[in-house]
Order: C-alpha cells, then sequence, then structure tokens
C-alpha cells in the first residue's frame, strides 16, 4: 500500500456496472447491477489517464475501489461475522434483518461451533476438512440478538475490530447504510418505420446506481499526478478524478499480519477455488491448512458456473469468476496461525492470471484477532 498513490473519483451521473450473469435482451429481460464494481473496472478508468509510456507498462499496482464520504473517510465491508446485542424481549429479531439502532447496546461475533456442541449432531454431510459449522455467540441471561449491523463500517471502527475491541464499536457512529440509490434504464428498440417494438431483442432492462450527494469512489495507483475525467462503467458514464493528499488506508498497514494471528478479513473481492481441477469457486479455499471456518454471504462449496451444456453425450460447463468472487467482509477463522500467513486470496488461480491479481490487489487479506 506504501507505494501507491491515492484518488477520489466522484461521478457525473450514475453509474452502471451489470454483473456477469447469463443475459440476453428480450422479453422480460432484466440486467442486474454490480456495485460497488469489481477493482479491474476501476484500474481500467485510472490507466486511461497515464501517460502513453506509463499506460504500457504490465507492472503498474492498484488497490479498490473504496467508498469515501464528503469528509473523505473511508469506508468498507461490515465484517459477516459481527451481529447486534440487545436486551431481552418478547420479540425475536430477524437475524438476516438490519438491526433497529434503537436496542442496540453492542455487538458480537458469530463462531465456529466447538467439536462438543450439538450442532455438529445436525450436519448429515461432513464439511471439507476441519470447517465447522457457524453458530450464535453466548449470550448473557437478559441478552438476546437483535439483527445485524449497517453493511458499511467507518475505516477507524474496521481497526478496532481487527484489534478485538468490537465492543467498543457505535452503532450510530460507525455503521452507515448503502449510500446509493437504484434507477431502472429501460431499452426499447422499435422497428424501422414503424412505432411497435421488435418482436426479439426489442426490449429489456437495466440498473444503474446513483451515490448520493458527497460520496463518491477512492483507490490507489503506482502512478502520480493523475486527473481528470474518466468513462467508468458502461453507456458512457464519467467520474472526476482528483488526488488526494495522503493515504486514506494508512491505518490499515499495521494488520497486514505479523504471523500470529488467527482471524482474515477480506478487504478486496478475490478467488477461492473449492474443488481441485474443477471450474469452480467459493468461499472456501480448499488448499488452506488448519482452517477453521468461514462467515461470508455466498455458497460455501459450490458455485461459478452459468451455463451446462449436453452433446453428443459429453458434459460442458461454462462458468464465469465473477458470479462467484469472494465479497468483501468475508471471514476466516484458522485453529492455528497458518504459516506462510497469506496475504491475498488467490487459490487456485493460474500463474499468469496469479501476477495481475496480485498486481491489482485482489483478495487482500487483513489479519486480526479472533
Amino acid at each position: 500500500m506504501d507505494n501507491l498513490h491515492w484518488y477520489r473519483l466522484d461521478p457525473l451521473d450514475v453509474l452502471f456496472f451489470r454483473d456477469s450473469r447469463p443475459f440476453q435482451p428480450g422479453e422480460g429481460s432484466w440486467a442486474k447491477s454490480l456495485f460497488p464494481p469489481l477493482p479491474i473496472t476501476v484500474f481500467q478508468a485510472l490507466r486511461s489517464l497515464c501517460p502513453p509510456y506509463q499506460e504500457r507498462r504490465q507492472d503498474l499496482e492498484f488497490m479498490g475501489p473504496f467508498l469515501i464520504d464528503d469528509k473523505n473517510q473511508v469506508w468498507v465491508a461490515t465484517p459477516k461475522d459481527l451481529v447486534c446485542v440487545g436486551s431481552k424481549s418478547n420479540e425475536k429479531a430477524d437475524m438476516n434483518d438490519p438491526a433497529d439502532l434503537s436496542t442496540v447496546k453492542g455487538f458480537a461475533r458469530l463462531q465456529p461451533a466447538p467439536t462438543t456442541d450439538p450442532a455438529w449432531q445436525y450436519i448429515c454431510h461432513p464439511l471439507p476438512g476441519k470447517l465447522r459449522p457457524i453458530v450464535e455467540p453466548a449470550l448473557a441471561e437478559n441478552e438476546q440478538l437483535q439483527g445485524r449491523p449497517a453493511p458499511l463500517m467507518r475505516l477507524d471502527a474496521l481497526v478496532l475490530y481487527l484489534q478485538g475491541n468490537f465492543c467498543e464499536l457505535k452503532p450510530q457512529e460507525h455503521f452507515h447504510s448503502l449510500p446509493w440509490s437504484s434507477q431502472v434504464l429501460p431499452h426499447i428498440k422499435m422497428q424501422i418505420e414503424s412505432r411497435n417494438v421488435e418482436e426479439e431483442a426489442g426490449y429489456f432492462t437495466e440498473v444503474a446506481n446513483r451515490l448520493r450527494p458527497g460520496w463518491g469512489l477512492v483507490a490507489g495507483m503506482s502512478v502520480a499526478n493523475l486527473k481528470g475525467v474518466v468513462r467508468l462503467g458502461g453507456e458512457g458514464h464519467h467520474a472526476q478524478v482528483q488526488p488526494l493528499n495522503e493515504n486514506p488506508l494508512k491505518a490499515l498497514t499495521a494488520f497486514q499480519g505479523t504471523g500470529q494471528e488467527t482471524l482474515a478479513y477480506v478487504l478486496t473481492p478475490g478467488l477461492a477455488q473449492a474443488v481441485e481441477g474443477m471450474p469452480l469457486y467459493s468461499l472456501y479455499p480448499h488448499d488452506w491448512q488448519d482452517l477453521m471456518g468461514v462467515v461470508g454471504d455466498r455458497p460455501l462449496v459450490a458455485g461459478g458456473i452459468s451455463t451446462v451444456t449436453r452433446r453428443s453425450g459429453h458434459t460442458q460447463v461454462s462458468y464465469s469468476v465473477q458470479r462467484a468472487y469472494v465479497p468483501a467482509g468475508t471471514l476466516y477463522y484458522f485453529e492455528q496461525p497458518p504459516t506462510p500467513q497469506p496475504q491475498q486470496l488467490l487459490s487456485g488461480v493460474a500463474a499468469k492470471a496469479r501476477t495481475t491479481f496480485e498486481k491489482l490487489h485482489y483478495g487482500q487479506l487483513l489479519w486480526g484477532t479472533a
């Protein structure tokens, strides 16, 4: 992170980043949005501002993007294991819903179940390796879980979390809802010399995102003095690029690992190959030893397949890595500090792609106290 120059990108319009799900225009077609965008999208936008001799370089480094507010405060994904705690009442909150901040008095973490936990008896099929079920934390008699915190966490609050001081988190100050709204963009193709819509590929909709006033994206790149307007995403939308005087993520350099930590937090999207020899990507890196538990919001041991076609007795699988990336905020628990301690989540990535992903800081891991 130390060799990167940091830039703020403020959108000049809505931003549109279509996800990679199979999409074919036609009746009832709806292309979903992916926001914030994956690193490669913002990297290419910033690279377009580079002088020609630098734009062609193969050793450019990049990190991001992250959300940034009007005070240049960076916001990252809330760790997936955090849950809100409140006083016991007759109404039990749904753990999939955001918590009512007026009832929250603290936080706790979901935990891998101990092997003596009764939850083990409900596992019909053994999980990969030594993975354990993720269970609710033990609470005091007068406490109960109140749902999950907001999906974004302020950067200084992430520092508290990685230090193990999650009891110092404040629900209204350290967390924020998603700072954008969605805008549906209908596309209609008319027949020539007619007022009728074409029967095939004549109508489809896409979803764009509009950031709230004062919010933007921030990213770092190993090229200095970039400034200007860049095309960002689809439909020709643009963003204004301005350099920042300081590294807004400098507080995180202390959490790149000392070799003693057993908790890994995914800062940027990464890839984890679940089945050796198969084009399947999921949350579980099959080659990580002593991995005890995974907390995320995607399937654990399967994912990424887009289509399956069978021709002449042969099965052909088409898959999309973008559909199966490990999102930021995913947590990995280890029984003991792994050796060596990985810095990025790049399991099963081919050598050539691995070099690119390392330069773009895909799957950047931060290490903390479990």
